[in-house]
């Protein structure tokens, strides 16, 4: 069975740096990134907010993107991983230029660092005597709403990624997913895979074998983004041995609460 939870992992460049160059820019409010990388093939640019990663892409060895920052503050960097080691960039420029507010707009709550969580942990083999499978378990009493539109772009990227490594889609599961709604209003309440009531995340439902987690994302692209480039998450979207999955994103007091359970 694996788990995580979503936590700062940089994955950790090869120890020579690449020959080339990257660089990054801000001027207003977009984010301007360069590069000119000798690749062997293909290249991954990711790019850091205050050392998190908020966007990833494949990119070949000669480019440029840019991205608009929204006036969102914070270090800017970018990393360009190569078959021949890492180019970084800390981003040069003027300040990110804050958008003029509305004082009667309420601002969305800022994203929080993210939690450690209980590292992944291998599911035991079922035994004679195992205990029957856990009943469904109805969601708490907290207040907040449900975005399938955002669970639904969650599913749609999850796809997308194991189609890339040559892996079968997912199916979307009513079951796992009703288990994931409940969860994601209980890690409203306590942000862990340990439930509210002390047992372990997989009693919510016998038909889930792994869970991802995650808070503070506001969007499908941030969450997925952050989840790919950690490798117990990573590890769990694209598991060949799973074969369903549900998604909840579930919005308390301005700030998303994201589960994703699995199943086979």
């Amino acid at each position: 069975m694996r788990i995580a939870a979503i936590a700062l992992c940089i994955l950790v460049c090869a120890a020579a740096a690449a020959e080339g160059m990257l660089t990054a820019r801000i001027e207003g409010n977009t984010l301007s990134v360069a590069w000119n990388a000798a690749c062997a093939g293909d290249c991954t640019l990711t790019v850091y907010r205050d050392g998190w990663p908020v966007r990833v892409c494949t990119v070949s060895g000669e480019g440029a993107v840019q991205m608009a920052l929204d006036g969102a503050p914070g270090r800017w960097s970018a990393r360009l991983r190569t078959p021949n080691g890492c180019l970084t960039a800390e981003a040069s420029g003027g300040a990110v230029r804050q958008p003029e507010t509305d004082p009667t707009v309420k601002e969305p709550a800022p994203e929080p660092v993210p939690t450690t969580a209980p590292q992944p942990t291998e599911k035991p083999l079922p035994q004679p005597t195992e205990a029957p499978a856990p009943k469904p378990t109805a969601a708490p009493a907290v207040d907040g709403t449900n975005r399938p539109d955002l669970a639904a772009e969650v599913i749609r990227q999850v796809n997308a990624e194991r189609a890339k490594q040559g892996l079968s889609p997912l199916r979307e599961d009513a079951e796992l997913t009703r288990a994931a709604c409940v969860r994601a209003k209980e890690i409203a309440q306590q942000f862990s895979h340990t439930r509210p009531d002390g047992s372990a995340w997989r009693t919510v439902s016998g038909a889930a074998y792994g869970e991802n987690i995650a808070r503070g994302q506001r969007t499908a692209d941030k969450v997925m983004a952050a989840w790919l480039t950690s490798q117990g998450h990573r590890e769990n979207i694209l598991r060949a041995s799973y074969g369903s999955i549900g998604v909840c994103a579930f919005v308390r007091d301005g700030v998303v609460h994201w589960v994703q359970l699995f199943g086979k």
